[in-house]
């Protein structure tokens, strides 16, 4: 006589047995698919790429693709890095540390680079940015007889005041050497008081003018908000601040900064995750409103 399988006592808990071919306890065929990660629709394409820089903090490739962006960004990619410092982060919270003081090395020695440029080849490069990087585009002089000089103002000529940052060109007497412009084909042309009837000083060149008192304090501030850190290294270089009061200003700056990104989500990621993953789409909008905002400022300065 065929067997019957026999139902196990009911657990009020786990409510009651599910009986197959195989008895109670025996396998049997999947209730239904199983669950997979929540799918994220095509055009979502900024959540996609933040998911995929996730799976990056348990892989070798996290931390050295964090350097180099961190690098480049101090000397001429227009990205900060902590679009990357921060997934990196959220990814594996164990290596805040190391993420935030290989961000902070990096971006050092990248501002140091950036230094560089302006210090030892600016003649050379200096066209490029001034044709192509935001906040390196030329000044403009108009002359008496109706001559358009573009190129760069002497900054020991220009008086800048804050907060509003506007230029006033300071013209020297006729015994002293007087003020000059450089085009971008190297010629100086004399500027006097008498012959200029409008002008247009830009971040550039206002940058050099308060260097002359402010220098670690623009470095500072640059390096510590969103304003673009790389302007201020490359022009550091140029206009050849005292490079011990770059270099601290920068060290001092870069790793508050980073420190304090990778130590908020390293040590109270449990709170900001659930948050970053519930406002994504309003904390991307912020990212690039502030990103383009900070250019923008140095550009209409």
């Amino acid at each position: 006589m065929p067997e019957h399988p026999t139902p196990a006592p009911s657990d009020p808990d786990r409510g009651p047995p599910v009986l197959n071919a195989s008895g109670p306890s025996g396998p049997g065929p999947a209730s239904g698919p199983a669950a997979g990660p929540p799918q994220v629709a095509w055009w979502h394409w900024h959540r996609r790429l933040y998911d995929w820089v996730l799976h990056w903090a348990d892989t070798p490739y996290g931390g050295p693709a964090l350097f180099v962006m961190a690098f480049a960004e101090s000397s001429f990619f227009p990205v900060p890095p902590d679009v990357l410092l921060a997934p990196l982060v959220l990814g594996n919270r164990r290596k805040w540390l190391g993420y935030a003081l290989a961000c902070s090395l990096a971006s050092l020695v990248g501002g140091v680079f950036g230094y560089a440029i302006g210090y030892f080849a600016w003649q050379a490069v200096g066209g490029i940015f001034h044709d192509h990087v935001p906040g390196f585009s030329r000044d403009v002089v108009v002359l008496r007889d109706g001559t358009r000089i573009e190129g760069m103002i002497d900054s020991r000529g220009v008086k800048v005041a804050l907060p509003l940052m506007r230029a006033e060109l300071q013209f020297p007497d006729d015994s002293a050497e007087p003020l000059r412009i450089t085009d971008s084909l190297g010629r100086a042309h004399a500027l006097t008081e008498d012959t200029v009837v409008e002008y247009s000083v830009h971040p550039f060149t206002k940058a050099g003018g308060l260097y002359q008192t402010y220098d670690f304090w623009i470095v500072f501030i640059a390096g510590f908000t969103p304003l673009p850190y790389k302007v201020i290294t490359i022009t550091a270089g140029v206009f050849g601040i005292n490079f011990p009061v770059f270099l601290i200003a920068s060290a001092v700056s870069r790793s508050a900064r980073f420190f304090l990104v990778a130590g908020l989500i390293g040590l109270c990621g449990d709170w900001i995750k659930p948050k970053i993953d519930r406002y994504f789409n309003l904390l991307c909008i912020l990212f690039v409103v502030l990103l383009v905002g900070g250019f923008a400022v140095i550009r209409y300065l």
